[in-house]
């Protein structure tokens, strides 16, 4: 079996809209931009957030990267993941479909006066007031106050870091990474268990193995729209994003994008 990365039909022609409107994540915006002069990192965001559990962000501070993140096949519920070269950050957002208005590899720009900087477990993540379920998700009508998405520039992608479980650090937070040659412990499970009194899928911690026998972490989400379809047999490659909470690294799969090949399936099975 092997699993590619998919993009809706719906969400590629959002980008093909936008196609006018194309700016460069790696670039500053444009001199007659107003926000052009308060533009800063996502590791100068964070940093305005260092010892405390909630701060409001109170300076004219911009950020600007790609989606590696979002709800597309219920992966990230209502949040977006944006990173720069110097980072990623989760955004809480309120809106039934995420992946249609801010699509995966879009370049994001982000307005973060008025927003609340949340520490979740040691992760850093950006919304509205926090509540009894942690940081509040921005309102959908507010967020075209807030976000503005554009298409990435020709031969533009988010960019994939290759990682052996051992070199993950906090630098690799909410930033999208790649393992190669790695294994599920336990190949055919499903991705997800599934809680017997409600029969619904639940967030749910699997293993990955590499060639060398070293584990790391792999979370789903119950949302997620393969939640009961197994995991990849064999040996491949599994693309994501690090999650992060209280000491401890995972892998949260972005856009179903897994390249696994099973023994047993000749190349001409392949899709």
């Amino acid at each position: 079996m092997r699993t590619i990365v998919c993009i809706s039909r719906l969400a590629l022609g959002v980008l093909l809209l936008m196609a006018g409107a194309c700016n460069r994540a790696t670039e500053p915006l444009p001199p007659d931009d107003p926000a052009q002069e308060t533009q800063h990192s996502i590791a100068y965001l964070k940093t305005l957030c260092s010892g405390e559990e909630s701060v409001r962000v109170t300076q004219d501070v911009v950020i600007r990267g790609f989606i590696v993140a979002n709800d597309l096949y219920g992966e990230f519920y209502k949040t977006i993941v944006v990173e720069d070269a110097t980072g990623g950050i989760s955004i809480a957002a309120e809106h039934p479909s995420l992946a249609d208005e801010y699509p995966w590899g879009a370049v994001l720009t982000v307005r973060c006066n008025g927003l609340v900087l949340y520490d979740y477990g040691g992760k850093i993540m950006l919304g509205t007031e926090p509540g009894e379920y942690g940081v509040g998700r921005i309102p959908r009508e507010e967020l075209p106050r807030y976000l503005t998405c554009s298409m990435p520039g020709e031969g533009e992608e988010p960019p994939t870091t290759p990682l052996a479980f051992d070199q993950v650090d906090d630098r690799h937070v909410d930033t999208r990474v790649r393992f190669d040659g790695v294994r599920f412990e336990e190949p055919g499970i499903a991705w997800c268990d599934v809680d017997p009194q409600t029969g619904r899928s639940i967030a749910t911690e699997r293993t990955i193995v590499d060639a060398a026998g070293n584990r790391f972490t792999v979370r789903t989400a119950g949302t997620c729209a393969y939640a009961r379809e197994p995991v990849p047999s064999g040996t491949g490659s599994l693309y994501g994003v690090i999650d992060y909470f209280a000491g401890t690294y995972s892998l949260r799969v972005t856009n179903r994008e897994a390249v696994y090949v099973t023994a047993a399936a000749p190349p001409t099975a392949y899709p």
